[in-house]
């Protein structure tokens, strides 16, 4: 019988928000990571009360060491973190048929020069770790501020280098990433917050499912007129097609809500589980099922001139953003950010503990 996951694969790409190679929810497109993964798989724990990944932490650090002494732009915590995220990344590969997403530090999303350094640094660290590896499979996670956007951009068109727009909650931040060339941007179904605290709920999901299909729309009215325009000039790229990637999911039913009205989706590994477990025949939530299409075109067409001309002007950008969705757009990024800060912040801690003790312990 077919599943719900079935049902939603055959309408979307489906992708996984994990690093866990050992778990069961592979063979999907996409694996994404961020910090919060990061420190929940570095401070797993086997039978026996010991770090699962030891070795690779006691792998990591010393090469950490040696590039802190050949470079000055990040401390050795910096460096290890990087390390930590890339070697994960690179034991879950196996199980992928498509690009690995590996965050920025979110502690420059305020810096075009230093994500774009930072981007350099985890594509090179890939190169170290297994020179094998096509490096091209790599896309970088960089929060949609405006100057994270502009590393996308530098990263793309400079550098050949994959980008992702992440944490978005508006058009404003959906124009400039499609401007800067993203190959993806990742629009949150539900604010970070709801995954940390268990008493909170998104009042405001329904209409952000809304914003993933009016964010899809957006994005291939642009890659349209821009084919257009390609074609008569005999240059068309078919490749360059910026693709929403909807994120930040807590229930099957708001995943179905986006069936066929997003390119992707990125789900968890207990909401992938579930979704292969739901027989489709028979599912209450049925009606629903790419509702998050339902938006008008002329509503679409009829935004893109503004924010074409918005993506223009740095200083205009940014007060339209500001006052997005009465100023929710901006809180819930700078909510995001601070959470995936203090969750860099706790990953740092432990690699300075590791270091100066060189003992087995785990997150505290």
């Amino acid at each position: 019988m077919a599943s719900l996951l079935n049902q939603l694969r055959g309408l979307t790409t489906v992708d996984c928000d994990t690093l866990d190679a050992q778990g069961e929810q592979h063979n999907t497109a996409i694996s994404a990571e961020n910090k919060a993964i990061v420190l929940a798989e570095i401070t797993k724990l086997d039978a026996n009360g010991k770090l699962i990944y030891q070795t690779l932490i006691d792998e990591i650090i010393p090469i950490a060491h040696w590039m802190f002494g050949n470079q000055n732009d990040a401390t050795v915590e910096e460096l290890a973190s990087e390390l930590l995220a890339v070697g994960l990344a690179l034991r879950f590969i196996p199980h992928l048929n498509g690009f690995i997403h590996i965050q920025t530090n979110p502690k420059w999303c305020y810096s075009t020069e230093k994500t774009v350094k930072n981007a350099e640094r985890i594509v090179a660290h890939l190169k170290h770790l297994a020179p094998d590896f096509d490096t091209s499979r790599i896309c970088i996670k960089i929060p949609a501020t405006w100057e994270g956007l502009q590393a996308c951009r530098e990263l793309e068109r400079r550098h050949s280098i994959a980008t992702l727009a992440t944490i978005v909650f508006s058009m404003e931040q959906v124009a400039l990433a499609v401007d800067a060339g993203c190959r993806y941007v990742a629009p949150y179904v539900n604010e970070l917050r709801v995954h940390f605290d268990a008493t909170y709920t998104d009042a405001n999901k329904d209409r952000a499912a809304l914003f993933c299909g009016a964010a899809q729309r957006y994005c291939d009215e642009v890659a349209s007129s821009a084919s257009a325009a390609e074609a008569a000039h005999g240059s068309l790229n078919l490749q360059m097609q910026t693709q929403v990637l909807a994120a930040s999911l807590t229930s099957v039913e708001e995943v179905m809500r986006l069936a066929g009205a997003v390119k992707h989706i990125t789900v968890s590994p207990p909401l992938l589980m579930e979704l292969e477990a739901t027989p489709a025949a028979g599912w209450p939530g049925a009606s629903t099922v790419g509702a998050a299409a339902a938006i008008t075109g002329s509503r679409v067409n009829g935004d893109a001139v503004r924010l074409r001309e918005l993506v223009r002007d740095q200083s205009q950008w940014r007060l339209a953003f500001t006052r997005a969705e009465a100023g929710e757009s901006e809180r819930k990024l700078g909510q995001a950010i601070g959470i995936f800060c203090d969750m860099q912040d706790q990953i740092e801690r432990l690699v300075r503990r590791w270091d100066l003790t060189g003992k087995n312990y785990a997150r505290g």
